[in-house]
């Protein structure tokens, strides 16, 4: 009996220890994907051509970011940086870009970032000290290329000073550029689009409610190229159930 015993142990044991062993090489090599707190951002960029990070017959890159601000201040931006010292970052300004005021998360697509991760802004100057990218729950291309579409869960845009459950609101801006110059000089033949005639017309986006925001871009700069020219996009706040 006692050896049965002894065997039974042995057995239970190594049962135990294979489980762990499964269950800890399952976290590594299958990390998470983004939290879900049921409600979920869908952010739908287009443009006149197609979305090309990078062109290898001319060499031009090309570089698509959505900035979302969401500091509670619906005044405060993000806008598109037009002229030097092009934001600090090459992209986004705001009114108060010195102190990173005006944008606290923007996701990025480009040769880079085929990937479209979202990354978290912390406090510092000028929006350069940013978090480790985190994925998206999905990133795609649409209509031939023409259209990016990236949805993220509320929760990757929360901060420390407003977390997700405290989120009312946020302010969203499009923008696209060929060049990031982070020096401040003025670049020749730098191309940029942004919603509205001069890119600060970011939209104010209540996430409280369920809707579909939306705009054709019509009133926009005038853009040569056309894989940067914005025609059109949208943000819809949903709600996502579980069943």
């Amino acid at each position: 009996m006692s050896k049965l015993m002894g065997n039974l142990r042995v057995t239970i044991f190594i049962i135990v220890a294979l489980v762990t062993l499964f269950t800890f090489t399952g976290c590594a090599r299958f990390p998470s994907g983004p939290a879900t707190t049921g409600k979920q951002l869908v952010l739908t960029l287009k443009v006149r051509g197609r979305i090309n990070p990078f062109d290898s017959v001319t060499g031009t890159h090309r570089h698509y970011f959505i900035a979302i601000d969401n500091d509670g201040d619906p005044n405060t931006g993000p806008w598109a940086a037009v002229y030097p010292p092009y934001g600090g970052n090459g992209w986004v300004t705001s009114q108060d870009a010195q102190h990173s005021v005006g944008l606290t998360s923007f996701i990025r697509y480009d040769s880079t970032n085929t990937e479209g991760y979202i990354y978290g802004v912390l406090s510092g100057s000028y929006f350069l000290n940013i978090t480790p990218p985190q994925p998206p729950i999905r990133a795609e291309l649409l209509e031939g290329g023409s259209t990016l579409r990236v949805i993220i869960d509320l929760s990757q845009v929360a901060t420390t000073a407003i977390p997700v459950d405290d989120i009312k609101q946020l302010d969203i801006n499009f923008i696209t550029t060929n060049a990031l110059p982070v020096s401040g000089e003025f670049v020749t033949g730098r191309i940029w689009d942004g919603l509205g005639p001069s890119g600060q017309n970011y939209v104010n986006v209540d996430t409280t409610n369920d809707r579909l925001y939306y705009g054709y871009n019509s009133d926009g700069p005038a853009v040569s190229d056309p894989d940067l020219d914005i025609v059109y996009w949208s943000i819809e706040v949903q709600t996502v159930s579980s069943r």
